[in-house]
Formats: structure tokens, sequence, C-alpha cells
């Protein structure tokens, strides 16, 4: 594993790419003290810093090399800094953090800029969608923390401290390592790809579900093509794994709960499964993540709208499988009360093949209504001249087809002129 030591100095590092004016003075420009590592040639580091390989001659001439072909491990460098582009914050769900140098956490919020050194934090329950410099989208999902070591014309480096990254990577025309990810264990080096890493328990997970990535783990290097996944640690050597297929996803549950039930088909060889709901079909806005042992994974309280569902399962190294990803409308029942004038509006969601019964009492248990009235088409219904104001109501449901017992359910109760309201 290379090492690298960056310093900034105020010193002018000449180029020759252009010609100053002799009466114009310029300000000594930013670089960096790279030193040495075996394996370094004036080629590759000219590549990285410069943006292009064939001004080697450059670094050369700048440090004053006589034998390029023989630099020993050790020697001090003046490499030019790369003018830093900023990552930009795309979505943030939930509590998500810039972490500072002295532990100060600044709030992220969409639109902010991310800079190298500076540190991403998600919270539980919380997730943050990065765009890179070089096109690439990076989602940390919850209870995962990042360092952006650098960023530059030559790529985006990333040291994964603990928790999770999903990341999607344009192609690149010149095939260079565009993303590097770096943690505790292993470097994984991107191209043009789609995958996953986690570090979790001292071990490096990676699922590459599209393009190839380069997994190094103590001198070794593997690649980890599509359909692939590998576990590196400390404590044992790489293993791979063909990829878990994916599980087909289905909507669980009564098609009214406000609670939304996602049902995944078995998988051979899963120990876990995976589900997350987001508002876009690429999956950088995640609103919900949860894992489970059961293939059946229920969200509560999700709000009526359209979600992009995605499941996966996991195998026993703990490496994530295939996804499959639907397109599902939730609609839970509204219920609602409100006072008008000369009475009483209810009004509720319509679905359709459920029956609605609404029924008000004098006292809670509802034994003996003094109204019980069932609604087979309609989305509410207004009402005057009630023996009394002071009440509770609720309103229930039945199948038409079969699906619920006889107005089994309720879906929504509360109380009209007392304290507390409905």
């Amino acid at each position: 594993m290379k090492k690298r030591t960056s310093l900034l100095l105020g010193i002018t590092f000449l180029l020759g790419i252009a010609q100053a004016d002799e009466s114009t003075q310029t300000k000594p420009a930013q670089s960096e003290i790279h030193y040495v590592q075996p394996g370094d040639t004036l080629w590759h580091l000219s590549e990285e810093y410069l943006g292009d390989a064939k001004a080697w001659p450059l670094l050369q001439e700048a440090n004053q090399i006589e034998a390029p072909r023989h630099m020993q491990p050790g020697l001090a460098l003046q490499l030019p800094s790369l003018p830093p582009l900023a990552a930009e914050v795309s979505h943030r769900k939930g509590t998500a953090w810039l972490v500072e140098d002295d532990g100060e956490r600044i709030p992220l919020r969409k639109g902010m800029t991310i800079a190298p050194g500076d540190i991403v934090e998600t919270a539980n329950e919380s997730f943050v969608s990065l765009h890179l410099p070089h096109g690439e989208d990076v989602v940390l999902p919850s209870n995962s923390r990042i360092v952006v070591k650098r960023q530059g014309r030559n790529g985006t480096r990333l040291y994964l401290e603990r928790g999770e990254l999903e990341a999607n990577v344009p192609s690149q025309h010149d095939h260079s390592d565009v993303l590097r990810i770096e943690t505790p264990t292993s470097i994984i080096g991107v191209r043009g790809t789609h995958f996953r890493v986690t570090y979790v328990d001292d071990a490096t997970l990676v699922s590459t579900l599209a393009g190839e990535v380069a997994l190094s783990h103590e001198g070794q290097t593997i690649s980890v093509p599509a359909g692939q996944g590998a576990r590196s640690s400390a404590a044992s050597p790489v293993q791979t794994a063909a990829l878990l297929p994916a599980p087909t996803v289905q909507e669980g549950g009564q098609p009214f709960d406000r609670s939304l039930q996602i049902n995944l088909s078995k998988v051979k060889g899963a120990v876990a499964y995976h589900v997350q709901l987001a508002r876009d079909p690429n999956f950088r806005s995640i609103i919900h993540d949860k894992r489970d042992t059961s293939p059946t994974i229920i969200f509560d309280s999700v709000p009526q709208g359209f979600y992009y569902v995605r499941g996966s399962a996991f195998d026993s190294l703990g490496i994530e499988g295939h996804q499959d990803r639907q397109l599902i409308l939730h609609r839970p029942i509204e219920a609602s009360l409100e006072v008008i004038d000369d009475g009483y509006k209810f009004h509720w969601t319509r679905i359709p093949r459920l029956e609605y019964r609404l029924q008000l009492s004098e006292d809670a248990t509802f034994s003996e209504p003094f109204m019980n009235r069932s609604f087979a088409t309609s989305q509410g219904v207004t009402l005057r001249n009630l023996p009394t104001d002071d009440f509770f109501w609720r309103l229930l449901v039945s199948g038409t087809s079969g699906e619920l017992a006889d107005y089994s359910a309720v879906v929504a109760s509360g109380r009209q002129g007392a304290a507390r309201q409905p």
C-alpha cells in the first residue's frame, strides 16, 4: 500500500508552460512534497499531478534529477498541487454533518461544497449524496463516515472510515482511476463502474454491479468484475464470490396501511436482506433503508406517494448481491374531520375494492353507536343535526373481494367536542 505525505509550501514551481512578462510579479505557486515510494516513476507522477504523463521532463528539471529511472525511495520531490475541485451535496435526508479538524459539526445542506480534508458523517436513518468533480455520484447511507483526501484533475480519493458507500462512476476515456476508495484494510481503484463498498468489523466488502474495480490488499491487487464481490481483512486473505441473484420485490400487507410492507422472494444462500426506498430511479435520493434476516421488511408511517423500491440479499461473507427494483404507489387511507357552521364534514382517501363504514358513539367502546353507515364509492360525508356535539368516531374498511373480514380494520379514529381533538 502506498503512503504519501503532503505538505503545502509557498514556493515557486516553474513548469515552463508559459513565458511570464518580466515586469509582472507572480505569487509563489502552491506545491506538495512527495516522498518517492518503491515503484514510483516520473511518468506516473506526472500523469497524476500534471494530468499528462508526457510532461515528466518538467518534473525532472524542477527537481534536478539526473537519473530518473533510478530514483531512491525516500527522495523528496516538489510536485504542483492540483487546483481544488469541490464536490457538492446533491441530496440529504435526516441528520448529516461536515466535521472540521477541531471536531465541530456543521449540519450539511443541499448545495454545500465539500473540499479536500473535509469529513462527511451521517447519523442513523440519514442519507447523503455527493456529486464529485468528474461526474461521479456517491451515496452515503446511515452511520457512515468518509474523509475527502484529494480532488483534482485526475480524480478523487475518499477514505471510508466506517459504514458504506455506493458509487456510480462514468467511463473514463484515458482508463485512469478517477475515483479511489481507501479503507483501513484495502484500496479500491475505480474507472467506469457501479459498485458498493462497506467497511465493518475490520473488513472491507466490495460488490461490483457494473464495470470493474481493482482491489489492493497487502501488496496484492485483484480484479473484481461485474457480478462478483470480494471481502478483505487484516486477519485473512481476499475472498471472492459471485453475487447472489436479486430477490423479487413485491408490496405486501394491506393496501390502506400507513406502514409499507415489502416482501422479497427468498434467495438460496442468503443470510440477510436489504430494502431501500427512494424518490428517483437511480437511488440518489434515498429516504428509507432497512436490513433484516427476514425477507419481509416493514417501514412505519410512509406517506402516500410513488416510491422506487430495491431489494438485495447478503451472503455468508457479508457481500451484498444483485438488486431488483420496482416502482410502487403507496396509498394509505387518510381520514379527517372538519367542523363546519352547521355540522361536521368527514373526508377519507378512496381506494378501489374497499368499502368504508363510519361509526359515531358517545363512548369509546362503540358498543351502541348512534350512527353506523357504510359507503362504497364516496370519499366522505357531511353530517348535520347530530344528537350530541361530543362524540367518538372511527372509520373501518372491508375488502369487496374477500381480502378482509367484514369491516375488521380500523384505519382512523378520533374524538370531537373534548379538549383533545382528532
